[in-house]
Formats: C-alpha cells, sequence, structure tokens
C-alpha cells in the first residue's frame, strides 16, 4: 500500500488497515485488535507503544498471518506425507510435527489422523497391524503397533541378510559340481570326489585306463610305475644294523 508511507500518524496508519480487514482471518484479526486495544484503554494502560504503535501492530500482524499461513501449509503436507523407506519412528517424527502445525489434536481429531495413517503409511506394514488379531482403538495405539511391527520386520530382514552372507553364490556352487573330462574319463571337481573311468570303453579301443595311451595295458604303464615310489632293497638291507638283519633272517 503506497498510501501508507505519506501518512505520519501511526494510529491512522492502523486504522487504514484495518478498514480493508473485513472477512475471513483478517476480519479476526481486526476483532482481536480492536477488542484487546479497548481492554488495555479500559485498564488505564499506556497503548502508545502497543496498540498505538504501527511497528508493534505490523509485528502482530505479521505473526498472526505467518501462523496462519503455516497451518494451511502442514494441512496440505500432512495429507501427502508418505513413509516410503524410512522406519515407523522416523516417519511419526514427522507426522506429528506437521500435526501439531496443522493444528490436530487426538482428541479431536483421532479418526482422521488414523484415517491418515492406515492412507500414507506403508500398506504391508498397515495389513499386519489389522490382520494380527487385534486392531487397535485409537491413535496412540495406531502408532505403537505399527512402530512395533516395523521395528520387528527389519529385525528379521537384517538376520536374514546375515545368515546369506555365508553361502557361496550360486555360480560358485554350481561350479563345484561340474565334471571336467581329461585322458582317463570324468574327474570330478571338488574336495574328496574320485576319478571315474569307463574301463569297458577303453578295453575296445585298446588304450590304457590310467594315462588314456594306445599300446600298453595298465598294469603295463609307465607313467603307473614313474609314480610308484622306488624300493631299493640293498640300500634298505645296508641301512640296517647287524641284529636287525639278524632278526629279520630269523622269518625265513
Amino acid at each position: 500500500m503506497p498510501y501508507i508511507s505519506k501518512i505520519k500518524d501511526d494510529q491512522k496508519k492502523i486504522s487504514f488497515v484495518l478498514s480493508f480487514m473485513k472477512e475471513g482471518e483478517a476480519a479476526a484479526f481486526r476483532t482481536d485488535w480492536l477488542e484487546n486495544r479497548v481492554d488495555a484503554q479500559q485498564l488505564g494502560l499506556d497503548i502508545t507503544n502497543t496498540y498505538g504503535s504501527w511497528p508493534y501492530f505490523a509485528d502482530k500482524m505479521e505473526e498472526r498471518f505467518k501462523d496462519s499461513f503455516e497451518k494451511e501449509t502442514a494441512k496440505n503436507e500432512i495429507l501427502t506425507l508418505r513413509q516410503g523407506n524410512e522406519t515407523a519412528q522416523a516417519f511419526f517424527e514427522r507426522f506429528e510435527e506437521k500435526k501439531r502445525w496443522a493444528g490436530y489434536t487426538n482428541r479431536i481429531n483421532e479418526e482422521f489422523l488414523v484415517s491418515l495413517l492406515r492412507r500414507n503409511m506403508n500398506k504391508p506394514l498397515v495389513d499386519r497391524v489389522i490382520y494380527g488379531g487385534h486392531i487397535p482403538r485409537d491413535y496412540q495405539e495406531w502408532k505403537r503397533e505399527l512402530i512395533r511391527i516395523d521395528y520387528i520386520w527389519r529385525e528379521r530382514e537384517k538376520e536374514k541378510k546375515g545368515s546369506d552372507t555365508g553361502k557361496k553364490p550360486y555360480s560358485e556352487q554350481k561350479k563345484e559340481g561340474e565334471k571336467k573330462k581329461d585322458g582317463t574319463g570324468y574327474t570330478y571337481t571338488g574336495k574328496g570326489e574320485r576319478m571315474e573311468v569307463d574301463k569297458a570303453k577303453f578295453r575296445t579301443e585298446g588304450r590304457c585306463y590310467r594315462c588314456g595311451e594306445k599300446g600298453h595295458r595298465s598294469f603295463e604303464c609307465k607313467d603307473a610305475q614313474k609314480r610308484k615310489p622306488q624300493f631299493n632293497v640293498r640300500e634298505f638291507l645296508e641301512k640296517m644294523t647287524k641284529e636287525e638283519r639278524e632278526k629279520l633272517l630269523e622269518g625265513f
């Protein structure tokens, strides 16, 4: 209002602004202001720095309409508040802050608040409460049950993840059971697993089932002989004492 700057007297400024406050919250502010000013005058209070002061009037007006704006904002925000991935406890901290700003109370707005919880919190969580055998009677019971069940569910999920950390990936488990083929047949991978050889097939093909080569039989296989430890009788006897040799010969 550019005209306000031309008015020098604070009381006239206040009266000018009040003359435009005729509806809704503005009209309520005008009524409260005038009534409070009359009460102060009747009590003989000096209103020069209060109800006769433009800065005081401007501060009160800003305070009143700022609260009104924040209240309407909170009412809109609480309608669209969603739990998402956060815990029920964290959701209620935000929900109850908006509830206070919106001016809702459990006693007056309980049915409406419960409907918001059932709509805005995660459906699986709400269903667990509903089908758990006892439907909460009021807002506080809903709050307790939702937080309790949400906490239990999250703890179980942590335990499941913890138990799965020791398991090998499926690809590795499958790899351990795979067969590998070599010259002697099928060799199974993994600890303690034996080698399986198709002897009949090797015999038909004239191959040694120890090394897989042709031209000799398994008991003639040089590879098998190489793998056997060599035993030197002379060396063995030379290392024995006279008494040990005599004792050994007693058995023959």
